[in-house]
């Protein structure tokens, strides 16, 4: 990467600081894209409500509709907060973080679905996305190289 050194300060700039930087830009857009596709899922949910005669099957599709919807929120964080981890070679923690998420979904369609129904399938993708996008924040904030912790350890050298 490369680095410049600030003549006023004496502090390097480029490099990871850069990184980090467009890295939060893509955070901010997946944010946006997220909240974008998941209004537009909430906006054509009507049209769902008209796609079977049956009320039984229009009302159990409600609520995993809003989930759903909810979800891309989530899914436009993690999608690019995995890619930075991935970019960072911080493959050991991303495949940790799935195994986490996947061990703890695999519990939670045991425990949700006999209470819940297909909603409790829905809630159970949402504990595999929530978990997934715990591990991109504690990757992001705290222990992975564009962290300002470590940030600030490399710009102090």
């Amino acid at each position: 990467m490369i680095e410049r050194v600030d003549p006023e300060t004496g502090k390097k700039t480029g490099g990871k600081l850069r990184a980090r930087a467009v890295s939060d830009r893509l955070m901010a857009w997946g944010l946006v894209l997220g909240a974008t596709l998941g209004a537009a899922q909430i906006i054509i949910f009507p049209l769902l409500l008209k796609s079977s005669p049956l009320e039984e099957v229009r009302e159990s599709a409600r609520i995993p509709s809003y989930l759903a919807s909810v979800y891309q929120l989530i899914n436009g964080l993690v999608f690019i907060g995995e890619g930075v981890m991935v970019g960072t070679g911080s493959f050991l923690q991303l495949s940790l973080n799935t195994l986490v998420a996947t061990v703890a979904t695999l519990q939670a369609l045991k425990a949700l679905p006999p209470k819940f129904g297909i909603t409790g399938v829905w809630m159970s993708f949402g504990v595999f996305n929530i978990i997934r996008l715990a591990g991109v924040w504690i990757h992001q904030a705290y222990n992975g190289p564009l962290a300002p912790k470590n940030l600030e350890k490399e710009n102090s050298r």
